[in-house]
């Protein structure tokens, strides 16, 4: 215990924590020591150490002022936690295991045909970039602990990593979680089969990727993708946050326990839930015509075009319901002290129709055109 506050103390001096880091740090270890299990509540909406797995015009241009002024501090408040973690991470990384050396090392495959990726790693990231080469090209930056040298971290980090091509099928595997791998992953920019992305401990993010299926799980991390184009998809944390940005699919469900979900784009089917965090959907054009939204602890906001016929059923618990769609008609109200129930539709002769259901037990749900 004495070593590990000398260690924070040392990162301080060093500039690589700010004080209030440290304070958190220190926090920690004096509840570890007390065998206390409960997490800071810094860390409440994002990674933990400890795995266990958005009428009129005017009112439509006040709103996104708002809502991206909010964004912007959230965003900020995140960046913070996000940056804090990961320091915490690393040092808890460095308490279990001791002093890692860290190593870089590429793997690269020319000409290649590849249609399919397969991609695990159990600590560190997966970052996936499509090129213009038709090369795969894995750049790694690896921290390796219990070994002395160089060389020796090099040849601890051979043996435990996969990388291999076979057919049309790329696999790319680090299981060891004693050893952080921060994966880039350059492969063709092609339109491939199949896409699935596994972290135990850490982020998944990508963009510009078109797939038919899509596949990205972690444990404990956010999922971050833009401009992506799939026909199905699925996203997947225990602890983090998922961002789906500008981002288009036929089937597309995203899911986490503890974190906010940001999505826009255009899907024609769009399941979301998340137990523990804010959903923020935001839905231009007509292609969606089934939206499912459910939180248990947060709020809902959903901007949607309304170009099209809308149905929709809205439910919460403590909450309330802030529904701005044009030519509304209620079909049915409940306004009771724990149970509230909405349910309304738009009647404008349209082709189209998108059906809404969002349930929250103790947020609200706002629904804006967009």
């Amino acid at each position: 215990m004495i070593e590990e506050r000398k260690r924070i103390l040392k990162l301080v001096e060093e500039g690589n924590l700010s004080a209030n880091e440290a304070l958190t740090l220190l926090e920690a270890l004096e509840d570890q020591k007390k065998g206390t299990t409960n997490e800071p509540e810094q860390m409440a909406h994002e990674l933990s150490t400890m795995v266990d797995y958005e009428e009129q015009q005017q009112t439509q241009d006040e709103y996104k002022t708002h809502y991206y002024k909010q964004s912007s501090v959230k965003s900020k408040l995140t960046d913070f936690l996000d940056s804090a973690v990961k320091k915490i991470k690393d040092l808890d990384l460095d308490f279990n295991f001791g002093p890692g050396i860290e190593m870089n090392h590429i793997f690269q495959h020319s000409d290649v045909s590849v249609r399919n990726l397969e991609l695990d790693v159990a600590n560190g990231s997966i970052e996936l970039i499509p090129w213009s080469e038709n090369d795969v090209r894995v750049e790694c930056t690896a921290k390796v602990y219990k070994v002395e040298t160089v060389e020796s971290a090099r040849e601890a980090f051979l043996q435990e990593c996969l990388f291999s091509i076979e057919g049309n099928k790329l696999k790319f595997s680090v299981q060891k979680k004693q050893m952080k791998v921060n994966a880039k992953i350059y492969v063709p920019s092609v339109q491939f089969e199949q896409v699935k992305m596994r972290m135990f401990n850490g982020p998944i993010s990508g963009e510009n990727l078109q797939v038919a299926s899509l596949k990205a799980k972690s444990a404990n991390g956010s999922i971050t993708f833009g401009k992506l184009s799939a026909t199905d998809m699925e996203l997947e944390t225990a602890n983090g946050h998922i961002n789906l940005k500008d981002s288009q699919s036929q089937a597309c469900e995203v899911e986490t326990i503890n974190g906010t979900i940001r999505v826009d784009g255009e899907y024609e089917k769009l399941d979301i839930q998340s137990f523990n965090g804010n959903i923020i959907c935001e839905l231009p054009g007509e292609k969606c015509h089934t939206l499912e939204v459910k939180t248990t602890a947060g709020n809902i906001d959903i901007l949607t075009s309304t170009a099209r016929d809308i149905e929709g059923e809205l439910k919460s618990n403590l909450g309330g319901f802030d529904c701005a769609i044009p030519n509304m008609n209620i079909v049915k109200e409940k306004n009771e002290v724990v149970q509230k129930y909405l349910r309304f539709k738009t009647n404008q002769g349209k082709e189209k129709k998108l059906h809404v259901f969002a349930e929250t037990k103790t947020g609200s749900v706002h629904i804006k055109p967009l």
